[in-house]
């Protein structure tokens, strides 16, 4: 007992190097930029439209397939990075998404902005899979916490602020060049998180010299393609049969996919994603927590962005501003995770998803069920509580998840955690936006700027309590996370 109270003392004294602030300062800027550009073209997407020339195919290509070859590539990208090197992976990964950025900025035609747009969701994969292993290797165990509190922060304020970002960008226009600016911005940006991964990443190899499970890489690529694909494009399409036999056809690759990591765990080969990850308790109900969660993020973005513009008219900056105490209470809560872990261990994630179910309550209380119209002012109250109670559970969540983990298979959890993440965003979407759409039809029988807001927003408030019932129900969940350092009960 005293022996391991000595132990686990001294890890907590264990300095942070420098190496290690600036990997993770490398990783900041790596996931700042990529979330960044999930959400940073729509505010753009009237202008491109009326520069280009582009339909409505072209627009929702330049929107979903960086977010498509993002999401399909991770596992992939993930063991990339274990057999060739982390640093070297990450340090290409950024070049090239430099690179792509400039090409989108430059960009003067439709079809050449989609092929920019591809390759630039590829990087941003490449990139993604490796900071999680990236930062569990340079810092000690009893400082990862504070390390994933500040990357959840910087992840959650690049994501929500990405629209006002945009919006900024395009009405000052500081460069003189219109929408290019939202692209071109990435360019110092990435060429200062080169900088600093060149400096302080360290070259990191697996133990385990496997060959990349090709098999698996194409079944999960494909699988997560027929998945996330008509996600991604079926409210606009109508969601005709083909798009649904599309995800049944998904789900059995990925099954497939499943059924062959298992195998190949059991072999003792190197599969892709490591079967041994869901047999530790933290890490499997994390893994449901994740989805979860950011189904709910994804839908309630999507949601509010919708009846803001759609239904109240709002421009896309004023939409942006009405969600900027979302972001700051995001940082504000994300920051201050690190001292809830520590008193309060993995019950500071329910205490997280609490805090965000009442504030999602108080939204809806506050719009009320016969609203025409916001009161952005009352409003952001409650948004900006909403935003402390998603950073508090969204930002240590990784490190809760990992903290079972052992050291060799970390690569895997890199690319499946960012994975599991995109693919509760996407069934947020399909499923808050289904009901969302539902019950605009539902309360708009006449079609006058009053019905139409009042529908908007009558739709909004539904999704605002499905949201809190479904985050209540997290909590729950996050109950059975086990208490112990090591992802046991002790």
């Amino acid at each position: 007992m005293t022996a391991s109270l000595t132990t686990r003392a001294a890890t907590e004294r264990t300095p942070i190097t420098m190496a290690a602030w600036g990997a993770l300062g490398a990783c900041l800027l790596a996931v700042f930029l990529q979330m960044l550009d999930l959400t940073i073209v729509n505010t753009a997407l009237p202008e491109i439209a009326a520069d280009l020339a582009a339909s409505d195919a072209v627009q929702l290509l330049v929107v979903s397939l960086y977010s498509l070859t993002f999401a399909c590539t991770l596992l992939t990208a993930a063991r990339l990075g274990a057999l060739l090197g982390r640093r070297r992976v990450f340090l290409c990964a950024l070049t090239v998404f430099v690179a792509a950025s400039l090409w989108c900025g430059l960009s003067r035609y439709g079809a050449e902005l989609i092929v920019a747009r591809g390759v630039q969701g590829l990087a941003a994969a490449a990139m993604s899979a490796q900071t999680i292993a990236i930062i569990t290797a340079s810092f000690p165990p009893a400082r990862r916490a504070l390390a994933f509190g500040i990357y959840g922060a910087a992840a959650g304020f690049a994501a929500i602020t990405g629209p006002l970002a945009g919006g900024v960008l395009i009405a000052i226009d500081p460069l003189g060049v219109g929408w290019h600016a939202i692209f071109l911005i990435n360019v110092p940006l990435g060429l200062v998180g080169l900088a600093l991964a060149y400096r302080f990443l360290r070259q990191s190899l697996s133990e385990e010299r496997e060959r990349l499970d090709l098999p698996g890489a194409l079944l999960s690529t494909l699988g997560l393609f027929l998945v996330l694909c008509p996600a991604a494009i079926g409210r606009e399409k109508g969601w005709p049969p083909v798009l649904l036999a599309m995800i049944v056809g998904g789900c059995a690759l990925l099954a497939v996919f499943a059924a062959r990591q298992y195998r190949l765990t059991r072999r003792g080969g190197g599969p892709l994603v490591h079967a041994e990850l869901f047999t530790d308790r933290g890490f499997a109900l994390g893994a449901v927590l994740t989805v979860g969660f950011f189904g709910l993020f994804g839908g309630f973005l999507f949601s509010v962005s919708v009846a803001a513009q759609s239904g109240l008219g709002m421009t896309a900056m004023q939409t942006a501003w009405l969600m900027a105490p979302f972001a700051l209470g995001g940082a504000l809560g994300a920051l201050s995770s690190p001292l809830l872990v520590t008193r309060w261990g993995p019950r500071a994630l329910t205490v997280g998803m609490l805090i965000y179910a009442g504030a999602v309550v108080g939204i809806a209380v506050v719009i009320g069920p016969h609203a025409v119209s916001v009161d952005t002012v009352t409003l952001s109250a409650p948004v900006l509580v909403a935003g402390v109670g998603m950073g508090c559970f969204a930002a240590p969540l990784p490190a809760l998840m990992l903290a079972g983990v052992a050291d060799r298979i970390t690569g895997s959890a890199s690319g499946t955690v960012p994975t599991l993440q995109q693919l509760g965003t996407s069934a947020g979407v399909v499923a808050l936006g289904g009901l969302f759409f539902h019950r605009v039809d539902e309360a708009a029988p006449t079609v006058t700027k009053a019905a139409t807001a009042h529908a908007y927003l009558t739709a909004y408030t539904a999704v605002l309590w499905a949201v809190a019932a479904a985050a209540a129900a997290l909590a729950v969940v996050t109950l059975a996370m086990p208490r112990g350092p090591a992802g046991s009960d002790a």
